[in-house]
């Protein structure tokens, strides 16, 4: 595309303001649905994933190997392979650790039991590591042994309250173990595997309830900014064949497919409005060869070669699709800003996908990826969509172009 192809196309695309401003219209609105479309898809993804991450999993777990081929507490990690982990992340920044260890046991209070997951946390690193001391909606967090926090729901299933005392009996190495416990704290997290089936107390309470020392896993936590995939990389070659370490999505392939689906979907709706945007400006363009016959053919029989005028036609739609992406990504730019910051309220949608750990609200994804991607897809279609009317414009016989309207 040389200048001088530039410029005529140019002057070209505003001899018809009218016809130009359609073909604008028409792309804008697509680039707009699409940028909109992205920005909250992958919104919801993020607010999806990142609830889990930060209150429940981490955004790194690491285990011993072959424990979760069989997760039972003995197969977790022993109290000499622990600091093993602890010395792999202690020197990188933004990166924090804390120990669980995962117990199967049997909550009972004065009014029922259940069979719950029983996680055994330090209560000062599990802080520094996850979120979850932010959502008690009763009581208090874990400060030390014989203390235990749980789920609203749960406590409401057996009607239990602060301050209550509840047992726990678990089958451990030794045999059956039965603790009691002080209700210290009832938490809410809009999550069904923590509200429901989860109760937290002292990781050596754990402990002495699977009659092993040790954890099953340690959750990682990284700051804003840090790599997951990175880390993992560094901690995997760190820690030797040992361990297993798992970035999150590694860890759910239910919700790494989710994303991919997705992914998916948002790709081939962008190809559809494109397809749209491409189906207009085709239309427009081709509309613009019957309406300029005349001044095609001036300009032939001046010496302009069919390709280049082919070439130009090319151009002027290429010129509208950009200029009409650029106008949709700019009125989609104030509403995706507002929705990052202000968010999308879901109301009662997020009870329904509790079990994905849905946050009340979502926030829409500002990335510089899918607004290229939009645009090279919009500008591709809108130049691919011109080729027949350009043929059609190359074809044309200068006599009778200006014979035709003369």
């Amino acid at each position: 595309m040389n200048r001088t192809n530039l410029q005529m196309a140019w002057r070209g695309l505003w001899s018809h303001p009218k016809r130009t401003a359609l073909m604008i219209f028409i792309v804008a609105f697509a680039g707009l649905s699409v940028i909109l479309m992205w920005a909250i898809s992958d919104g919801w993804i993020l607010s999806m994933t990142d609830v889990q991450i930060r209150l429940d999993q981490g955004a790194i777990r690491v285990f011993a190997a072959g424990y979760r081929d069989d997760p039972t507490p003995v197969r977790g990690m022993s109290d000499e392979g622990l600091p093993a982990v602890f010395d792999a992340v202690v020197d990188l920044p933004g990166v924090t650790a804390t120990p669980r260890l995962f117990v199967s046991g049997l909550l009972r209070s004065a009014h029922g039991a259940r069979g719950v997951e029983v996680r055994g946390v330090d209560p000062v690193e599990e802080q520094r590591v996850t979120d979850l001391h932010q959502r008690m909606v009763e009581g208090r967090y874990l400060v030390g042994r014989g203390e235990l926090v749980l789920g609203l729901e749960l406590a409401q299933t057996l009607d239990i309250r602060v301050g209550e005392r509840v047992v726990i009996v678990a089958q451990g190495e030794g045999g059956v173990q039965s603790i009691p416990f002080s209700v210290v704290g009832l938490y809410a997290t809009g999550m069904a595997r923590l509200d429901r089936r989860t109760v937290l107390i002292d990781l050596d309470d754990a402990r002495t309830l699977a009659g092993v020392g040790g954890a099953t896993t340690v959750a990682i936590g990284l700051a804003h900014g840090r790599d997951p995939v990175r880390t993992d990389a560094l901690l995997t070659e760190r820690l030797g064949a040992d361990f297993e370490v798992l970035t999150f999505m590694e860890a759910n392939p239910l919700i790494a497919d989710l994303i991919g689906v997705v992914a998916v979907e948002m790709s081939i709706l962008t190809f559809l409005l494109s397809i749209l945007a491409g189906f207009g400006v085709a239309s427009t363009a081709l509309f613009s060869i019957f309406e300029r016959t005349q001044e095609f053919g001036v300009m032939l029989a001046m010496g302009m070669t069919p390709r280049r005028l082919s070439r130009m036609v090319v151009t002027e739609s290429v010129l509208a699709s950009a200029i009409g992406f650029a106008i949709g990504a700019t009125i989609a730019y104030l509403p995706v800003v507002y929705l990052a910051r202000v968010g999308i309220p879901i109301g009662d949608m997020a009870a329904a996908v509790e079990g994905l750990g849905m946050p009340e609200r979502i926030y829409a994804s500002i990335s510089g990826w899918y607004w290229l991607f939009s645009l090279s897809v919009v500008v591709i279609i809108g130049a691919i969509a011109a080729l027949h009317p350009a043929r059609r414009a190359a074809r044309l016989q200068p006599v009778e172009a200006i014979r035709d309207l003369a």
